[in-house]
């Protein structure tokens, strides 16, 4: 759950993916989770939040342990603070082509805004970003990016790829993963 400042209101987030669970750490208490973009959290359109730089919110857990859901709040609630800044959140525009199919190639054009500044000491086999994908389909950067790679703060970046094995679906989104969670994709 995260209960949200601004919005003065407690909105359910989605569950863990693997890679957060992966990511955490509990025995040593620390829990690894990316927030969603803000308008799929609270299903409302992009431009009712245009006028926050930044958001607070709270998370907690519910664990689903039978016969009842648990909520497990941090003791001391700062500890489970989120801050949103707008600032660091990446903006992806378009694709090019639109149109994709299995080994195809494709443009991923985004701005990754203020992200790259806290980008730092990256494995030679990691990029800036996690990863991209179109509907459930992973877009493979290879050839393309490398750990050195460096994208240009407030302006629009192409990045091409290779398209993965497709699986037909309704829906073909695209989404990129930062360190600092998804990009926001804009209409």
């Amino acid at each position: 759950m995260l209960e949200s400042h601004e919005m003065a209101t407690t909105v359910p987030g989605p569950p863990m993916t693997e890679e957060d669970i992966f990511n955490s750490q509990t025995v040593a208490g620390l829990i690894g989770y990316r927030l969603p973009s803000i308008p799929y959290l609270f299903n409302l359109p992009e431009e009712k939040f245009d006028h926050y730089q930044t958001m607070t919110f709270w998370v907690s857990v519910v664990a689903h342990i039978d016969p009842v859901d648990t909520t497990l709040e941090c003791k001391e609630k700062n500890n489970c603070k989120i801050l949103y800044r707008r600032s660091y959140t990446p903006t992806i525009y378009h694709i090019a082509p639109r149109v994709t199919y299995y080994e195809s190639e494709t443009e991923v054009w985004f701005d990754p805004a203020s992200t790259m500044s806290l980008i730092k000491d990256l494995e030679s086999d990691e990029y800036p970003f996690i990863n991209a994908k179109i509907g459930d389909n992973l877009i493979d950067f290879e050839n393309g990016v490398s750990s050195t790679t460096w994208f240009s703060a407030w302006s629009k970046n192409g990045v091409r790829g290779q398209i993965g094995e497709n699986s037909i679906g309704k829906s073909q989104n695209v989404t990129m993963m930062w360190e600092t969670g998804y990009a926001a994709v804009a209409t």
